[in-house]
């Protein structure tokens, strides 16, 4: 730090100097003036003139009294530069001050004082300790024990979910009640509560367990604990690449978990990858574009632009089609509108989509008055989206908006 501040002030020290040379450079010199010696030359020369005769003793007075009248001239001019040097020097040292508490109140804002040297090897060393050192599952759990909800719907809904719960806890070795309990609790964002029964499935299953039951746990744990990435579940998700390299879910959760453990680089590797390399519609991408920047900034990539969004449309109405909607009739309109409804569940059912499309068809039908083809798009989304409790988030809440999820 000290040889940090002393290489400030020399670094300033230099550049006033140079910047007063720079100011100084046009100024005459008095000492130096060629006018003054001018002036001296032409008097001694008079007095040589005098003597030969060339000029009477008026004429030389007069002379002398020119001369004399543009040496107190000259002398006058001198005096002006010699203040304009001394104001010069003024100023200069008037801009040295100003830009040491410029910089100063730069460093305020954008520096931290007292920090010291933190070079890559340290700041390496420094990651490598945090994810040694980090909370344990448990230690994330119970930080936020204190404000812990379970939720249970109520009406018959409630009265289903709590005879569930009570089944599970009479039969704790029922893979498929287990399998529906971790399910139906984490559509309630009771994501605790749905790890614990992933859990006790994995364990059952042991090491025939899926790969897809493994991931899904890993991500409950994470959920549980808002978005924390805690060892154990780093420990799965690189069990779940270990059978399947090219798991973007988990890669996913690991490029987050170096984000939190202070390594944009590793991050920013792993995202921009898979950015590169996903389907448009997997579930990761649209979290990754809304955090890469920052991870690119921290990486030191500030060049870095996100690749053009390689996304299939929703299926809405055009600029032309709302233009036309407003000639038509009631009926034409209302065709155009099944027409567009009709598309966009068509291409879901041959292509497959995310949780935001199948949401938005449950949405349209609702809205055509058609819930009970609604609540059959709602049961065969919950089984698409059975592994992604985020994705399931979604489309049940969107279920509950419209009225069909009771």
């Amino acid at each position: 730090m000290i040889l940090f501040w002393l290489s400030v002030i020399f670094i300033l020290a230099f550049v006033c100097i140079i910047f007063y040379q720079t100011l100084k450079r046009n100024n005459t010199q008095f000492d130096e003036n060629s006018d003054l010696n001018f002036y001296k030359s032409q008097l001694s020369e008079i007095e040589k003139d005098v003597a030969k005769g060339v000029i009477n003793s008026d004429e030389a007075e007069q002379v002398r009294i020119e001369i004399s009248r543009r040496i107190l001239k000259n002398q006058k001019s001198l005096k002006f530069y010699s203040q304009t040097a001394n104001s010069k020097i003024i100023f200069t040292l008037t801009f040295g001050v100003f830009v040491i508490f410029l910089s100063l109140g730069l460093y305020s804002v954008l520096g931290n004082l007292g920090y010291s040297d933190f070079s890559q090897k340290d700041r390496i060393a420094a990651a490598n300790f945090l994810k040694e050192t980090r909370p344990s599952q448990q230690d994330a759990l119970d930080a936020g024990a204190s404000i812990k909800n379970i939720n249970t719907p109520d009406g018959e809904m409630g009265e289903l979910v709590e005879k569930l719960r009570s089944t599970v806890e009479q039969r704790p070795n029922d893979l498929e009640g287990l399998r529906l309990l971790a399910n139906l609790e984490a559509s309630l964002s009771n994501f605790e509560e749905a790890a614990v029964a992933q859990m006790a499935l994995v364990k059952i299953k042991g090491d025939n367990v899926p790969t897809n039951d493994l991931f899904e746990l890993a991500e409950l744990m994470v959920l549980a604990v808002d978005g924390y990435i805690s060892p154990e579940a780093e420990t799965i998700f690189r069990q779940v690449l270990s059978r399947d390299s090219n798991n973007g879910g988990a890669r996913y959760y690991l490029g987050l978990m170096f984000a939190q453990l202070d390594r944009p680089d590793r991050s920013f590797e792993i995202w921009r990858n898979l950015l590169e390399k996903s389907p448009h519609n997997a579930p990761w991408i649209t979290p990754i574009r809304e955090q890469i920047m920052e991870v690119a900034w921290l990486a030191g990539k500030n060049r870095y632009e996100l690749p053009p969004k390689n996304d299939v449309s929703l299926v809405g109405p055009t600029q032309e089609d709302i233009e036309a909607s407003s000639e038509m009739t009631s009926e034409e309109r209302q065709e155009m509108i099944s027409g567009m409804v009709e598309g966009l569940a068509n291409r879901l059912e041959s292509e497959g989509g995310t949780s935001e499309e199948w949401a938005r068809l449950i949405r349209a039908l609702s809205v055509l008055g058609e819930l009970k083809r609604a609540q059959k798009v709602w049961l065969e989304s919950q089984k698409i989206f059975s592994s992604s409790p985020n994705d399931l988030r979604i489309i049940n809440n969107t279920a509950t908006e419209v009225g069909i999820s009771e």
